[in-house]
């Protein structure tokens, strides 16, 4: 049985109080000791700022599992002239090749070190209550605990087995501890059970106190006005930290999980969607709505209202010129068949696409000499005539939860319900699941949907995963994609990870 090591990386980050969310914008500076750190309320809040920080790595969602190598597994990015092995060896899921692998260990081991670095946070956080005020004990933790869980979650997304047959094996170790002594690996029905406890604590924690269960999202991101007005910049822009309604977006997506082995838990997934979608501010307005077509007009492409969580990233604007731009990396090559944009006239099909929020503006075609085959997206790519920048990337959206609901209603005329707000949010003409197979044409939408919506936010290889889809839809995918359980379940790395305390 393989076991792992885990230790800790002490992480300690300088706060910089000079406005806005720029305490989440700063970098590690030196690392301090436990009893020290601890001593306070705000070296808590230092060591939880180093967990969100490694969390935007670019070996996690701050590149590997937002825009990077998860999509190249999902053929969302294709570049047929690029010598670039590793990019051609991801595309194929080819987990033999040295680059790919070290790739794979890579994001396997930071996810381990976000859960080391929160983990040292809740090993003493119940013995310090009395250094914490005004409710940022129960923030704190309850932050934490969504860390753990979505980190472990994600984990069992891509190293796991097949949601729908997962096996009586053991798979990895769930650790909540931090120590040298080895943790051991926990069978699915285990590991799925400490995700769900380490949730449900922090959605007890998070609902007496989080202030995003009151105020707007735009009161908790402007302090010096509005309803929500405070000193303390740390315990506002809840939407770029493990909220409540985080919380309860992460069980809807690991209850969808599950509902592969066990089909009764998609009405948990459905329940918990369905509470985030139902959130109201002390106005009565919804505290997140679908992302519409003024939003995109505005230059607001990732539709921010939609984010019921975020990482906030500083240099986001000169992040996505590098990456998405003329020269960078990901693009998709056009094989100018028929009126081009060949891939994408079928995953956007001509007759949808008039006002489909998702495509307009969106993609377009690269300028320079001898590139002009390869097509652009500019979902990330900062609009620099507004004046306020969309500086982050989204980790949960409010249109997954329509989705979720729409998956796991039991007839056609409940699945049609949210399936039709969400169509016409996104302006694309809805068109009611088909009489003679309904729950087949479903999935097919349903798939073709989180490709569309979540395109580079690492969701469509999870996507395919947990529909176990060994082919695309006919007609919208070239190159085709073949899925596997070879490329679908993730080697773990071979080496024990080992995090060392210096």
């Amino acid at each position: 049985m393989k076991k792992y090591i885990i230790t800790t990386i002490w992480l300690l980050s300088s706060l910089l109080y000079a406005g806005c969310s720029d305490w989440l914008d700063v970098s590690p500076q030196s690392e301090s000791p436990k009893d020290k750190l601890f001593e306070t309320q705000n070296g808590f809040r230092s060591a939880l700022t180093g967990a969100y920080i490694r969390l935007k790595g670019g070996s996690l969602y701050g590149g590997a599992l937002m825009w990077g190598d998860i999509e190249y597994m999902a053929c969302n990015w294709y570049n047929p002239t690029t010598s670039n092995t590793t990019l051609n060896e991801l595309l194929n899921c080819n987990y033999n090749n040295a680059g790919v692998v070290s790739k794979m260990d890579a994001i396997y081991e930071n996810l381990y070190k976000v859960i080391a670095d929160v983990n040292s946070i809740l090993e003493e956080i119940d013995n310090r209550k009395s250094v914490f005020s005004d409710g940022n004990y129960e923030m704190i933790k309850g932050e934490a605990l969504n860390l753990r869980a979505f980190c472990h979650f994600d984990i069992l997304r891509l190293f796991g087995p097949m949601p729908a047959n997962v096996g009586d094996s053991e798979l990895f170790p769930y650790v909540t501890t931090v120590t040298e002594d080895i943790h051991p690996s926990l069978t699915y029905q285990d590991y799925t059970k400490n995700i769900l406890k380490d949730l449900d604590e922090a959605q007890e924690l998070l609902k007496g106190v989080d202030p995003i269960l009151t105020y707007s999202i735009a009161d908790l991101s402007d302090l010096d006005s509005g309803d929500f007005t405070t000193d303390d910049n740390y315990i506002g822009y809840r939407n770029l930290r493990m909220n409540y309604y985080a919380t309860l977006a992460i069980k809807a997506r690991v209850y969808l999980w599950m509902a592969g082995q066990d089909p009764t838990q998609k009405a948990n997934a459905a329940r918990y969607a369905q509470m985030v979608i139902d959130a109201k501010d002390n106005t009565g307005t919804p505290t997140f709505r679908l992302g519409i077509e003024s939003d995109r007009v505005a230059g607001d492409y990732t539709f921010s209202s939609e984010h019921i969580m975020a990482l906030s990233v500083y240099d986001l604007a000169a992040t996505a010129d590098n990456l998405f731009g003329e020269q960078g990396q990901f693009v998709r090559y056009d094989f100018s068949i028929q009126d081009g944009f060949y891939y994408l006239n079928n995953l956007f099909p001509v007759s949808e696409r008039v006002s489909d929020v998702r495509w307009n503006s969106m993609w377009s075609y690269r300028t320079t000499s001898g590139q002009t085959n390869y097509v652009m997206y500019k979902k990330f790519v900062q609009n620099a005539e507004i004046s306020k920048r969309i500086l982050q990337v989204p980790l949960l959206r409010l249109s997954e939860m329509y989705l979720i609901l729409t998956e796991c209603a039991e007839t056609k005329e409940n699945a049609e319900i949210p399936y039709k707000f969400y169509c016409d949010k996104k302006g694309i003409p809805f068109i009611g699941f088909s009489d003679a197979n309904w729950e087949g044409d479903r999935r097919n939408k349903l798939i073709r949907e989180y490709v569309r919506e979540f395109y580079a936010e690492g969701q469509s290889f999870f996507t395919y995963k947990r529909f176990n889809v060994t082919s695309l839809p006919a007609g919208w995918a070239y190159p085709s994609f073949s899925g596997t359980l070879a490329k679908y379940v993730v080697p773990k790395p071979l080496r024990e990870i080992e995090y060392n305390n210096k």
